[in-house]
């Protein structure tokens, strides 16, 4: 899917559910010559075909400045990662005493930790081999949550980065206070309704971009109806639908709704059968997919629905997600 470029960081998406999220600071695993984007699309890529699951990486260039949080220059909140890579580069290393090395390391770590200090596990990469791996034992001595490694910069040394990079993300799965545990938990509505101010998207006009994502909903899991709601505060404004070009729908004939209460899809095959408390109306078969800011926020859902009921299981679910990364994608172009 293609990259969201900000004007500090790029963010990249691999397909499946249940994604793990990696903050990556510097170019280091980059191919020679290739843009930001290149390498966290091979990050992305290859840590989700080892993990079998979905991934979102954010990446931006080595933080040498030192001067305040993070968060505030990448317009991101660093909480929301699971994984913080630290690619260092090797001016940072040639001709520095290990103690220099050390400390600028912990001082980017310092940077981030104001919105990460949720248990996100920082990953250094010292450039240079196992001739550097004392410096790569000093670094991780440092402090708590931090796995340092001295690997060869780019392409040769990424297999291992994302072998431990997994590793990682599987002993945090098994921890009751992992941020991916956090991420399944409701959100404040209060979020939501800042980020969609944020974003600047409720009640504009209709744009082709987004009507080509639901028409590409509908023919492809064949539906009547086919859906890109937001919600904000008492309402569900649709920007491109099926059913309702756009405009408000009640909260109470809402089904986004609920979808916006998790981070992975719903499908109802039938909803006048369904206990949950959803709404009756014309709606019987519905699936949707939360939409994402891109520090993780659920502002509203990309969704496909019929008046006819259906099999709960005809619905390939990993693709609803790849639906709502395009959504989001359009929403910062």
């Amino acid at each position: 899917m293609d990259p969201v470029t900000t004007s500090s960081a790029t963010t990249v998406s691999a397909s499946g559910l249940d994604p793990d999220r990696v903050l990556v600071l510097g170019d280091a695993f980059a191919p020679h010559g290739a843009g930001r984007s290149t390498g966290a699309r091979l990050i992305a890529d290859e840590l989700a075909a080892s993990t079998g699951r979905g991934t979102d990486v954010t990446a931006t260039a080595w933080w040498s400045s030192g001067a305040g949080p993070v968060d505030a220059d990448l317009g991101v909140d660093t909480s929301t990662y699971d994984v913080v890579l630290l690619a260092v580069p090797e001016r940072a290393v040639q001709g520095q005493s290990p103690s220099h090395v050390v400390m600028s390391v912990t001082t980017l770590i310092d940077a981030v930790r104001p919105g990460g200090d949720r248990a996100a596990v920082f990953v250094v990469v010292i450039p240079g081999g196992a001739d550097r791996g004392f410096l790569a034992a000093a670094v991780q001595a440092s402090g708590p949550g931090i796995v340092a490694l001295a690997v060869d910069s780019g392409p040769v040394g990424r297999p291992r980065v994302i072998e431990v990079v997994r590793a990682v993300l599987a002993e945090q799965r098994a921890r009751t206070d992992s941020p991916q545990g956090h991420r399944h938990a409701p959100q404040h509505e209060q979020r939501r309704y800042d980020a969609l101010d944020r974003l600047g998207i409720l009640d504009t006009p209709g744009e082709e971009r987004f009507d080509r994502i639901v028409d590409g909903m509908r023919r492809l899991f064949r539906t009547q109806g086919a859906a890109i709601n937001f919600l904000p505060e008492g309402r569900q404004w649709t920007k491109s639908g099926t059913w309702n070009a756009s405009g408000d729908t009640a909260l109470e004939d809402s089904f986004c709704r609920t979808t916006v209460s998790g981070p992975g899809p719903m499908v109802v095959g039938d909803a006048w059968h369904d206990a949950g408390g959803l709404p009756r109306n014309a709606i019987r078969f519905y699936a949707g997919h939360p939409i994402e800011t891109l520090d993780g926020v659920r502002v509203g859902a990309v969704c496909v629905f019929d008046p006819a009921p259906r099999s709960e299981g005809s619905v390939e679910v990993d693709l609803l997600r790849d639906f709502a990364v395009l959504a989001r994608t359009e929403l910062y172009r």
